[in-house]
């Protein structure tokens, strides 16, 4: 637990889960928890936290694994995730915690994004090189695109206007920007090796694209798609997001088991947090009846 005032650890608690995935890019919050997964002996579980007594509160076992995402609905009466293993986007009723559909997808559905203004979802099918669109009313595939075979579209994000669909592929090592109702390219770039994900700066100027396999974050920006800096940031770079007021960035560093807090006026690292093993997810929230963390 970070103080995002101070940019200093204050606690560290057990959870009682291994949480794999948490961003600000995703729609988690209930007003009471933290929805997210967890994978035991290969199968998902989706699970809600208490961030104030910081433990899991409730858990369903969905299918197989891996998992990479987790979503609540607009309305928040829906939690879905992907459940790669079993070729699904597994649709949950939140409050009776039941399975209530199963939206059959392509090969190995990766992350799961939604464009609520539009109505609709989008998932990377990583194996077979496709993204596809669904209704997130009658949880039915509407739409789907290919991209360059071998590329392996893994991770998405739709941009805060829910114009576009930022899609990274982990062996193309591009980002490309797909118009959010046709699916259609806008822009491909080739970044580094196994870019993950992006996020954008709280103004929405620019986006932020980490990656795995290279020791740099890109830094987009967000109007003509053009690479404005590289930022030297570590090794395993998965996940990255904001403080609120836009002046820190926060970058898990999966490989260094350290947390980079990044200046966004400079863009660049000025410190680096000691996490627990293998960090990947992380969130910016405030604390209940308080600050933000």
């Amino acid at each position: 637990m970070i103080d995002t005032a101070t940019n200093e650890v204050v606690d560290t608690r057990a959870l009682g889960a291994s949480v794999r995935w948490l961003s600000n890019e995703q729609d988690y919050w209930d007003g009471r928890h933290i929805w997210t997964y967890e994978l035991v002996e290969g199968m998902v579980h989706v699970i809600a936290v208490d961030p104030v007594e910081m433990r899991v509160v409730r858990r369903l076992e969905v299918g197989k694994g891996p998992a990479h995402s987790v979503q609540l609905t607009p309305d928040r009466r829906h939690v879905l995730v992907n459940a790669a293993g079993d070729d699904i986007v597994a649709v949950i009723d939140r409050e009776r915690l039941e399975i209530v559909h199963r939206i059959a997808t392509g090969d190995f559905p990766c992350d799961i994004d939604l464009a609520a203004g539009r109505g609709l979802g989008y998932f990377p099918e990583r194996d077979q090189h496709t993204v596809a669109a669904f209704d997130l009313t009658s949880w039915e595939i509407v739409k789907r695109t290919a991209l360059p075979e071998g590329s392996k579209p893994h991770m998405l994000r739709v941009d805060p206007r829910g114009e576009t669909v930022w899609v990274q592929t982990a062996v193309g090592g591009t980002n490309d920007i797909l118009d959010a109702d046709t699916l259609s390219s806008r822009d491909s770039r080739k970044l580094g090796k196994v870019p993950v994900t992006n996020a954008w700066t709280p103004d929405g100027r620019y986006a932020y694209v980490t990656h795995f396999r290279d020791e740099f974050t890109s830094v987009i920006d967000a109007k003509n798609y053009n690479e404005v800096k590289r930022i030297r940031v570590g090794q395993g770079i998965a996940n990255v997001n904001f403080r609120p007021d836009g002046r820190f960035a926060y970058a898990t560093l999966h490989s260094e088991n350290k947390i980079a807090v990044i200046d966004t006026a400079t863009m660049e690292v000025v410190k680096t947090l000691p996490a627990g093993t293998q960090p990947f997810g992380l969130i910016v929230m405030a604390r209940p009846g308080g600050a933000a963390r």
